[in-house]
This record gives structure tokens, C-alpha cells and sequence, in this order.
């Protein structure tokens, strides 16, 4: 980046911190004026703020994430460096992370077992699914055992657009 976009960048983001506390006072006064409408008001505006300012930091990530996974190793490949120091910057490498998944998990897991391979099995829970479960449980006056599961309902505000 040149410099003028990088003081430009440094500019809009002490403007943004800024910007997040005097939001913060004015969250704070509308809070205590005890005006469901107004504060309802206030959080949806803040939740459009929230959107545009998401929106730009993923364009942000994309070119970022451009760059370090096509672009640098591209380059760095075409030069035949694989590891290097750049003063101010500090020392670059290409590394590699592998992925994978199970399409068929009965398969999958047979196929591990018989190659020596049971022992990366983990018997696991969705996350999701146990909330469920303990909604469910919970509107039938039955909460899951404790301390062996732990149990939060959180409240949360919805707004859908009216037409």
C-alpha cells in the first residue's frame, strides 16, 4: 500500500474509534431514558453500522487472503524463495495446512479402524443439537443434570423489515 492510503486507513480507524464511544454515550443515554422505541431505534441503526462496517473489513480479508494464498506464493515460487526476511516486515515463508473430512462417517470410520487409525475417533456432540435438546427439556420443566452439563438461555432482540 502507499503511504497515502495507509495514513487515509490509520485516519478512518482512530475516526471509527472515535466514533464507538461517542456511540457508546449515546447508547448509554438512550438506555436510560427507558424508551423502548427509541432504544429499539437506536440498536437498529447500529446493527446497519455494524452491517457496512463488516462489509468493508470482509473485503479487506478477501484481498488479504488473496494475497497470502495466490499471490506471495505465486511470486515467491516464480523466484524461487521459499523463506525470506524482509527488513520491517520480518521473515516470510510458505507453509501448507492440510484439510480433510469424512463424506461417509460409517465408511470412514471402518476405514480408519482397519488402517490403525481408530484412535483420531472422537465421539463428539453438536453444539447445536444439545442446545435443542435442552430447550426442548427446559419447556418441559426438565433441565439437563448438573454439573455435568451447563445450561444458559440467552435473550436476544429480532427485527425483520416490514414491507
Amino acid at each position: 500500500m502507499d503511504l497515502r492510503t495507509v495514513l487515509d486507513l490509520s485516519f478512518v480507524c482512530s475516526k471509527l474509534t472515535q466514533l464507538s464511544e461517542d456511540i457508546r454515550a449515546q447508547t448509554n443515554e438512550v438506555v436510560a431514558s427507558n424508551d423502548h422505541i427509541e432504544i429499539i431505534k437506536h440498536y437498529d441503526k447500529m446493527r446497519q453500522a455494524t452491517a457496512l462496517i463488516k462489509e468493508s473489513r470482509e473485503a479487506l480479508s478477501k484481498m488479504e487472503e488473496t494475497l497470502s494464498r495466490e499471490n506471495i506464493p505465486a511470486a515467491m515460487r516464480n523466484a524461487g524463495v521459499r523463506t525470506l526476511t524482509i527488513e520491517g516486515v520480518g521473515r516470510v515463508s510458505l507453509g501448507t495446512r492440510w484439510s480433510a473430512s469424512i463424506t461417509n462417517k460409517s465408511e470412514g470410520f471402518d476405514w480408519l479402524r482397519q488402517n490403525g487409525h481408530g484412535g483420531v475417533i472422537q465421539e463428539t456432540v453438536n453444539a447445536q443439537t444439545l442446545g435443542a435438546l435442552a430447550k426442548e427439556m427446559g419447556q418441559d420443566g426438565i433441565e439437563l443434570p448438573s454439573p455435568t452439563f451447563t445450561t444458559n438461555m440467552l435473550t436476544y432482540t429480532s427485527i425483520t423489515k416490514v414491507k
